[in-house]
């Protein structure tokens, strides 16, 4: 009896571990997303002033996410970034919508649930809706990729009483 207690242990064993690398062997293949590796420079306007970014895009935890660093080349008297964004983005396949995750330097809010965004799957695009902490919509959020030029266009609205208002929009080009 004891003998056969230990095999099937070590078989269940065996199992799991299998089991175990299979799950975490999975990642996600996303032909949008693999355009937005690398590293960019971002120029255009955000809240009516020129800007310029550095963003570099990588593929994090196992091939699930991508994780965006945009940091501004301006700097603050301290020397200290003006801007400062790291964004996650990865697939939900249960609702077969994107997510995204933004945390930056505007605010200390933290993990709250108007940094997460949702975007219904597109060709081009990743237009993520971002709402308020009664669930409005706040603002729209949305990455066009442009495959003749391999660039991106990112344009952000605020949302004002129903209406858009632009805040952002920048071009992202290779660096």
């Amino acid at each position: 009896m004891k003998t056969n207690t230990l095999r099937l242990a070590a078989i269940l064993a065996i199992v799991g571990l299998f089991v175990q690398r299979a799950v975490i062997a999975q990642s996600l293949h996303d032909p949008l997303l693999d355009h937005l590796i690398g590293t960019w420079v971002l120029r255009g306007e955000i809240a009516h002033k020129p800007v310029i970014h550095t963003v570099k895009v990588q593929w994090v935890l196992a091939h699930q996410y991508i994780q965006i660093r945009e940091t501004s080349r301006s700097k603050t008297a301290d020397g200290a970034p003006d801007y400062d964004a790291i964004i996650y983005i990865g697939w939900n396949p249960d609702l077969k919508q994107y997510s995204c995750l933004w945390l930056d330097s505007t605010g200390g809010n933290g993990l709250v649930g108007w940094a997460f965004a949702h975007a219904e799957a597109d060709s081009t695009k990743l237009a993520f809706l971002f709402s308020d902490q009664n669930g409005d919509p706040s603002v729209h959020n949305t990455f066009t990729y442009d495959r003749t030029t391999n660039t991106w266009r990112w344009t952000i609205d605020n949302v004002d009483k129903g209406a858009l208002k632009p805040f952002a929009n920048v071009k992202l080009t290779r660096r």
